[in-house]
């Protein structure tokens, strides 16, 4: 008999993201500040008849066996021995190329759907390795909230979530691809030495702070502008809109405004999308307070 479970995967913003220089592994380390937020994609994972069967249906930027969800799949397999058939469905709203770890999110949903499928029961550390074999953001997403993440990713520091504030979200037409974001950041910054750097306690101590007076920055933030100055146009319109606080998320390229509550949210929504192109995603999302949810 098929079974089927449901997963809300949310998005995240990077409220800080400092990315230190390469390492002799050839991979960076960073230290962020990572924020779920209620923008989210759904999955709706089955099992299947047919054993080793793999179905993935959804809007991808790539071909289905190349996504984070069949890494996903081949990981759990590989871990429980467990080859029944899986179908997956998914419902897109987080944009591809956007820095709001969409394709990160939805192998963490499908790693707590199989556990919850086929009733393994694996620790949330268990799940975590799993996912960090798919990509380093995944394991923040099973703790959700918001967290200091360091290294590459795998060590996460969970924060008492923040649920006083809103979001105004601006895609601008375009994906910024993680590896071209890197390529950029080396060649405008051979090593990092010149970039100031702030311990995680500091981080951990500012993020309780009003908005406005957060110290918070990007790394990415200023070589992608350099080729896309639809970056910094944005961030001035969000400014201009009333956020307190406004950065790029990630490698890019979604800007994030942050105001003081829903209306004055909504209402830079209704100014900035006056600005907006039909390609452009202008929307208001809100943090969360835990990881994946299922349904």
């Amino acid at each position: 008999m098929e079974k089927a479970v449901c997963a809300r995967a949310p998005a995240k913003v990077n409220l800080h993201l400092r990315v230190f220089g390469r390492r002799k592994d050839g991979f960076h380390s960073l230290r962020s500040i990572f924020q779920a937020i209620s923008l989210a994609d759904e999955l709706t994972v089955r099992s299947l008849k047919q054993p080793e069967r793999i179905e993935i249906d959804g809007v991808f930027d790539c071909p289905p066996e190349k996504t984070t969800i069949y890494q996903g799949i081949v990981a759990f397999r590989e871990a429980t021995g467990i080859q029944t058939g899986v179908s997956v469905k998914v419902g897109k709203t987080i944009p591809a190329g956007a820095g709001l770890g969409g394709g990160s999110s939805d192998a963490a949903a499908l790693l707590l759907s199989l556990d919850s499928l086929f009733a393994t029961r694996l620790s949330l550390r268990d799940l975590a390795g799993l996912g960090a074999r798919v990509g380093s953001d995944v394991p923040f997403f099973l703790y959700g909230g918001a967290a200091i993440v360091e290294g590459r990713g795998e060590l996460i520091r969970p924060l008492a979530a923040r649920r006083d504030y809103a979001l105004v979200l601006v895609f601008p037409g375009f994906p910024m691809g993680t590896a071209e974001a890197f390529r950029l950041l080396d060649r405008e910054r051979p090593d990092d030495g010149g970039e100031a750097d702030l311990p995680a306690s500091v981080l951990e101590s500012a993020y309780p702070l009003p908005p406005g007076d957060w110290p918070f920055a990007n790394s990415f933030e200023a070589p992608v502008a350099g080729i896309h100055p639809e970056i910094a146009l944005w961030l001035e319109r969000l400014r201009a809109a009333g956020a307190l606080f406004a950065r790029m998320s990630g490698s890019g390229s979604t800007l994030f405004g942050v105001f003081g509550g829903a209306a004055e949210a909504e209402q830079a929504v209704g100014v900035l999308r006056k600005n907006a192109e039909p390609d452009i995603l202008v929307c208001t999302a809100f943090p969360l307070a835990h990881g994946i949810s299922l349904l």
